[in-house]
């Protein structure tokens, strides 16, 4: 589509960026004293850039036909009572040069038009009489051929005929005094006339401080208001137009404005008929008539209008219902080459401040915004067919700021720079580091856009997002997820935005001059130390390494680790970091090949049973810039507590809450490298392709998974596997079960396993299919081979049981007494006798009952390895429960100190274990 600055064309003061916002000031008093800006004070010029309104065409017919003397023409007397900027001012500007260029009227094209509406001017010339705030002033009056003029009356009747007419009233003038009666003849003696009066009500205040008898000057201005109308109301050829603005707070911010405003309002409604100059819908047509030469090609405009009309229409639910109907269509078309968002802003909630002038201050705005554009024309990108309020940068438009900051107050100085337009603006940060953002300046529009809308109140106050998309989303733009992303970024480090989802389907965005919660947090996170973050990661580690099931958890322990006889994940301290390359000669990897060789100063035993959890390099700068976030909000929170507001209390609490969660999922990513050393491999690693939620789930299952998918893990030992690390027994070869039991615990060239049963109850397996067969006892004399058979009460962690090859069975029958067979002789062993297939003991309904066991006493130390085989294993299917006691003094010979290795290496078991620990000094 054609770029909008290619088909329209702006006026010359525009285009040369040397626009004189004074070009929108209109004022009647200076056309009448012939001074001012030659666009009002020219009828050619000033009709060629005034675009007649409905209303405006109603107000002409009305006088036209009073100065002409229809008996039809209606009230003669009209009041136009609307906003700040409203178009009053201009409405009479247009009717003084009606009335006082007739006889050039009808050569000014635009102005013939407009007598195709009013009909013909038959007055040759008509007597002008023009008032306003600044023609006389209350106390020194207005000096006009050698007279003092010193009151409305006094002046209208000099402008009208002079001396003569003057006379008539002149005692009354010159006394302050309002003439009764006598006014109409000073009419009759003038007409055809024409009364415009500006800003009386601000006259009003002022003449209150006048005394005029008992009275004061602004009661007898009140009092002849009246008396005019009637006046003028009785008498042909003679039109009253009278200004009063819509509100109290536009006269004066006093109860005094209020009473004179009413005052007014009440005698001129009295016989007159209201009129608005310009409708909502007509401010496009006025504002395309006032900035541009011309508007350009309707066809291209066509364009434009369709393919907007198109992506609205596949946005559907993104957008507002009203944006993919007819009438919006309608409002495009009219408001080009301005988006119609960019007009509402300024016509409707700017507008509702009562310091705002609306239809002058939208033309003064949409004037500075076009200049500032077409002067950078060639440095804009993208679809550029509409001007949007995305487009608007405050940095370039003093005119702009300096509005925002009268109405709305100098705390916006610091709004713009921090978030909004700069370069050190938040906004222009994140456009900066998201590509697919700065191609566009999404986040710089969707941040200029919601200072746009940050005025109002209740449930309009702000916009929405489905506002912002259709503020800012163009035909071959960005998609409009960007503006949710973008947004989402805005909301994490602006520090005077704020947003609201009470009572609305969504999100409402709005700026403030008071900072919100962003900027205290973003001071304290600069307090935040590492040793700070270190301490929070350690403390979360260990809160979920209690609710791992699947593996003995260690976090960030000491050199001297236990030996360990099940599968233990030790999780790194944060400051191991790996980057994903090999990691053997990293920090990491050191510390993991220390834990994993030696017991303090001594080698390992058990070393195929560690595996380890180490964080990575770029997960930990995510992890650290949450919990960074998360300290930073939990300061504020305790130290701010007393002086933050309860919506500041919210949000920081709201903040912190998001954190905490966010924290949750990093800890999850940061920790995505399984390793496990070995000595003739070195450092091994799995990266972890998927997460949980929570990193007890993630190590239950997703690490849990990967290792045994990977075979680090098994569930059970394969007999290849046994072959394979010569764990197979032959004719002249035992080998002890427990034996192959901890050379899965002890050499780490070999899988782990997961529990003792994964060899155990392989090991039955490879008996019952007849592979291999167990012997119980002590070679070569073994009590009995098991083949083929399940073993009772069988462990494999148990030094009795042998696996021997399967050709050492002999069935019973074939055996010699007193050879190794396969069944004893019965009575040989009861306990065995009583065993069912099943593996169960069975009871008779003659044998005696209990319902619980309790063993206690004291143990000599050097009988604790047998608690284990004669009452641990017998009872481990009756709910066994182990309390356990341990006392131990210090002796001259060896004492108990922290740096002594029996209190360190007592303290860190008992820690791994749950126990409590305590010392006595």
């Amino acid at each position: 589509m054609t770029p909008w600055f290619k088909n329209v064309i702006p006026h010359q003061d525009i285009k040369d960026g040397v626009l004189d916002e004074s070009v929108f000031a209109a004022d009647l008093a200076e056309v009448l004293a012939g001074n001012g800006r030659a666009v009002y004070r020219d009828a050619e010029m000033f009709f060629a850039k005034t675009y007649f309104t409905a209303g405006l065409r109603t107000i002409c017919k009305r006088v036209v036909d009073g100065l002409n003397g229809k008996t039809d023409s209606g009230d003669r007397v009209v009041s136009l009572q609307t906003g700040f900027g409203g178009g009053k001012t201009h409405s009479l500007i247009t009717l003084y040069h009606l009335a006082q260029q007739t006889k050039i009227i009808t050569d000014i094209p635009e102005a013939k038009e407009l007598l195709k509406q009013t009909g013909p001017i038959t007055f040759e010339s008509g007597n002008v009489a023009v008032f306003t705030n600044k023609t006389c002033d209350p106390i020194k009056g207005h000096k006009v051929n050698g007279y003092t003029i010193k009151t409305l009356w006094g002046e209208i009747a000099m402008q009208l005929g002079g001396k003569d007419a003057y006379e008539i009233i002149a005692e009354n003038d010159q006394k302050l005094t309002c003439p009764k009666g006598i006014f109409k003849e000073v009419l009759f003696k003038c007409c055809p006339a024409l009364i415009l009066i500006d800003e009386l009500a601000d006259y009003c205040v002022s003449a209150a401080a006048v005394t005029v008898g008992k009275s004061t000057l602004s009661d007898q201005t009140i009092s002849f208001v009246q008396e005019l109308s009637e006046a003028v109301a009785g008498t042909k050829n003679c039109v009253l137009v009278a200004t009063l603005p819509a509100s109290a707070v536009e006269v004066a911010s006093s109860e005094l404005g209020g009473q004179v405003l009413n005052s007014l309002s009440n005698r001129l409604s009295r016989v007159s008929a209201d009129t608005r100059p310009v409708s909502d819908e007509e401010i496009y047509e006025v504002i395309r008539r006032r900035l541009f030469e011309s508007i350009g090609d309707e066809k291209e405009i066509d364009k434009v209008v369709t393919e907007y009309e198109r992506l609205y229409s596949s946005l559907g639910m993104e957008l507002p219902g009203y944006a993919t109907k007819t009438e919006y269509r309608e409002r495009i078309r009219k408001s080009y080459p301005f988006h119609p968002a960019l007009v509402d802003v300024f016509h409707t909630r700017w507008a509702s401040h009562h310091d705002f002038q609306r239809t002058r201050g939208v033309l003064r705005l949409l004037g500075a915004i076009v200049s500032d554009l077409w002067q950078r024309q060639n440095s804009l990108t993208g679809d550029v067919s509409l001007i949007h309020t995305s487009d608007v940068n405050f940095t370039n438009l003093d005119p702009l700021s300096s509005q925002l900051k009268k109405l709305y107050g100098n705390g916006y100085d610091a709004v713009i720079p921090a978030d909004v337009s700069g370069a050190k603006s938040n906004a222009f940060d994140i456009d900066c580091n998201v590509k697919e953002y700065g191609s566009h300046n999404v986040s710089q529009g969707l941040a200029s856009t919601i200072l746009l809308y940050s005025f109002g109140s209740g449930s309009n106050k702000g916009i929405s997002i489905e506002e912002l998309k259709l503020s800012v989303i163009r035909p071959s733009g960005f998609n409009h997820n960007s503006v949710n992303g973008a947004l989402d970024r805005i909301e994490g480090v602006a520090h005077y935005l704020y947003y609201s989802s009470a009572g609305t389907s969504s999100k409402r965005y709005w700026f403030h001059t008071k900072p919100n919660i962003n900027i205290l947090v973003n001071q304290a996170k600069n307090d935040i130390r590492s040793t700070e973050v270190y301490q929070e990661v350690l403390t979360r580690l260990n809160s979920r390494a209690q609710a791992v099931r699947e593996f003995n958890v260690l976090v960030a322990p000491s050199d001297n680790v236990p030996e360990q006889k099940s599968p233990t994940l030790i999780v790194l301290h944060p400051k191991y970091q790996v980057n994903g390359v090999e990691i053997s000669s990293t920090k990491a990897g050191k510390e993991i090949q220390k834990i994993a060789t030696k017991k303090g100063n001594s080698a390992r035993i058990y070393r195929n049973t560690l595996v380890f959890l180490v964080c990575s390099e770029v997960g930990f700068t995510k992890l650290q810039g949450d919990i960074v976030e998360f300290l930073a909000c939990s300061h504020i929170r305790d130290e701010y507590k007393s002086q933050l507001e309860a919506d500041q209390k919210d949000d920081i609490k709201n903040k912190a809450d998001a954190a905490n969660q966010a924290i949750e999922s990093s800890l999850v990513n940061a920790y995505s490298t399984v390793a496990k050393n070995c000595v003739s491999k070195g450092i091994q690693t799995l990266a972890l392709k998927q997460f949980k939620e929570q990193l007890d789930r993630q190590i239950d299952s997703n690490v849990l998974n990967t290792m045994i998918d990977e075979e680090w893990l098994l569930q059970k030992v394969g007999l290849n596997e046994l072959k394979r690390n010569n764990l197979v027994p032959s004719t002249e070869n035992y080998i002890k079960t427990k034996d192959v039991y901890e050379a899965f615990l002890r050499y780490d060239d070999k899988p782990m396993i997961t529990n003792s049963s994964a060899v155990q109850d392989s090991i039955m397996r490879y008996c019952i299919d007849g592979v291999l067969a167990i012997a119980a006892g002590e070679p070569p004399s073994f009590t009995r081979i098991y083949y083929r058979e399940d073993v009772p009460l069988f462990d494999v962690t148990d030094a009795t049981y042998w696996l021997v090859d399967k050709s050492l069975y002999i069935p019973a029958e074939e055996g010699p007494t007193g050879g190794i067979i396969g069944e004893q002789p019965k009575g040989t062993c009861c306990v065995q006798e009583e065993v069912g297939t099943s593996g169960a003991e069975t009871t008779t309904l003659t044998d005696k009952h209990f319902k619980k066991l309790r063993i206690s006493g004291k143990v000599a130390l050097e009988n604790w390895t047998q608690i284990f085989q004669s009452f641990l294993l017998p009872l481990k299917d009756n709910k066994v429960a182990v309390n356990i006691e341990i006392s131990a003094k210090a002796t001259d010979a060896t004492p108990i100190a922290e740096n002594t290795q029996n209190y360190k290496i007592t303290r860190e078991s008992a820690n791994q274990l749950g126990l409590e620990f305590s010392a006595e000094e």
